[in-house]
């Protein structure tokens, strides 16, 4: 199954997190870097388990995708995805094949969710990517969502279930989440938690720094 490599534990052995298990994952983050890591190791261990790979970022080359045989890349200013009404028809489309083959994984990565959606203010535009987000792993949709971390609150209204119906005082969310602190700690906080679990960078040359 597709794993993420998060970080380490208090003695240096490597933790990793399955996608699937997570539906989505959030993640705020300092460097550029450390999404670089995140996602090139999750692109390594995952490569025969994803049959389409969706990689939207700032630069066309951020992270090598050539693992993924069939891999789509896009930058902030492709014409192609350039208004909110594009963006919600590409993944329509991709919601529509995924059905042809349901048994293997779409991930979707985003690294700056804010630069991709410089004007996500519509409660409409945002609810239409919750609902994207809470019925596409039921379709084995997966996304990996960045934002620099002075924008983790925007991220995790984002990430909350709860203003699509239900009982508010529960915490329901519509993935995990992954903090880079100041620190260089770790935090991880799994699917309808409060709890947080504290990890360290892994020092290796390649891994998460």
């Amino acid at each position: 199954m597709p794993s993420l490599i998060i970080g380490s534990d208090t003695e240096g052995n490597k933790v990793s997190k399955s996608l699937p298990a997570l539906r989505n994952l959030f993640v705020s983050y300092l460097d550029d870097t450390q999404i670089k890591n995140l996602l090139e190791n999750l692109l390594v261990d995952s490569n025969n388990n994803i049959v389409r790979l969706l990689f939207i970022a700032k630069e066309a080359n951020l992270i090598d995708t050539t693992t993924c045989k069939n891999t789509e890349s896009y930058v902030y200013n492709n014409p192609e995805i350039g208004s909110i009404k594009n963006k919600n028809h590409l993944f329509a489309q991709i919601v529509k094949e995924q059905k042809k083959h349901n048994s293997k994984m779409t991930l979707i990565c985003i690294d700056d969710m804010w630069q991709f959606y410089p004007r996500f203010t519509s409660k409409i535009a945002i609810n239409h990517f919750r609902q994207l987000l809470q019925y596409g792993y039921n379709s084995n949709i997966h996304f990996v969502i960045g934002s620099i971390l002075p924008y983790r609150n925007l991220l995790v209204q984002l990430m909350r279930s709860d203003t699509l119906g239900g009982n508010k005082h529960v915490v329901s969310t519509l993935g995990a989440e992954l903090i880079y602190s100041p620190d260089e700690l770790i935090f991880f906080r799994g699917l309808d938690t409060e709890i947080q679990e504290m990890y360290y960078p892994i020092k290796e040359e390649g891994a998460i720094k």
